[in-house]
């Protein structure tokens, strides 16, 4: 998940970087999915010195619709979302067939556009990571690195993971979802339609780019880079929003819940920020982003 303006390199340093993925674990989005009728904005000292008052009601009610409704500026940003995703996997997927679909059919891309975005996608492995992809197979081929040590490969996210999204700030979404899993119907309403070109990194190698930086990144077999879209299913009479996402470091592979961040890019909205956690080997996936990362 269309295209924006270009993305300018981290300046944080390598130490930064090796410190912070040291450090990574779940990231709590307890009360992200509160559902109060009421505001639920902490009180600014500001208002309530001027005599304006807060935004605090005497108790929270309870909401028993079947549409999550929040605020168009939750917690002062611009646009929140928040997806969550409960897999319930039946049958097989053909990613090479499905990665074809999404470009082609969901993001609505004729080919000439959908070797454009590959050749983008490739061009910010080099840039973001030190990896070099010449581009000289198919369009829906896997490709491995000049140095060996990756391999790109386009996908599509099996719908059965359940990706949806709950909650898109000013929207009133709809509580889709299946018995046991969340909503696993890639036409329904909420859903996170998920795809891109995907690099998966196959043998130890020195990360550089502007993420490795002079001093380089060592990184392991199994760590995944992901550049993609997410296309957000809306109402049938409306067009879906879409998202580009790009990672903002390498995703690893730990024995515990599994952290990826990323920049994000929207057509209006801006550029913005994606905090997760997915759940290996299950596949639950916790996700928060916000226009614009930071206030």
């Amino acid at each position: 998940m269309a295209h924006q303006g270009d993305v300018s390199g981290h300046a944080e340093h390598p130490m930064d970087r090796r410190n912070t993925l040291k450090a990574i674990g779940t990231v709590g989005i307890a009360g992200a999915l509160g559902l109060g009728t009421s505001g639920t904005a902490a009180a600014d000292r500001s208002d309530t010195a001027d005599g304006r008052g807060s935004n605090n009601p005497g108790r929270i009610g309870n909401y028993n619709g079947a549409k999550t409704l929040t605020p168009p500026d939750l917690g002062g940003f611009d646009h929140v979302l928040v997806y969550l995703a409960e897999p319930l996997v039946e049958g097989d997927w053909s990613v090479v067939d499905n990665a074809e679909r999404f470009q082609s059919e969901i993001m609505g891309r004729d080919e000439e556009t959908i070797e454009a975005d590959r050749r983008a996608a490739e061009a910010f492995y080099e840039e973001r990571f030190g990896l070099t992809f010449e581009g000289d197979v198919g369009l829906f081929e896997p490709e491995e690195s000049t140095d060996g040590s990756a391999v790109l490969n386009p996908f599509y996210q099996d719908p059965d993971v359940g990706y949806n999204a709950y909650m898109v700030s000013g929207r009133a979404m709809p509580n889709n979802h299946d018995d046991g899993a969340t909503n696993r119907d890639d036409m329904l309403a909420g859903k996170v339609r998920d795809g891109g070109w995907i690099v998966s990194i196959t043998e130890e190698t020195t990360l550089g780019g502007s993420y490795g930086g002079s001093d380089g990144f060592d990184i392991g077999a199994g760590g995944t880079l992901a550049y993609g879209n997410y296309n957000i299913k809306m109402g049938d009479n409306e067009d879906p929003i879409v998202i580009r996402y790009e990672s903002e470091h390498p995703i690893l592979p730990l024995d515990m819940p599994v952290a990826f961040n990323c920049d994000l890019f929207h057509d209006e909205w801006g550029e913005g920020q994606v905090r997760g956690t997915t759940n290996i080997p299950g596949g639950g996936i916790r996700n928060v982003l916000t226009f614009p990362p930071s206030l």
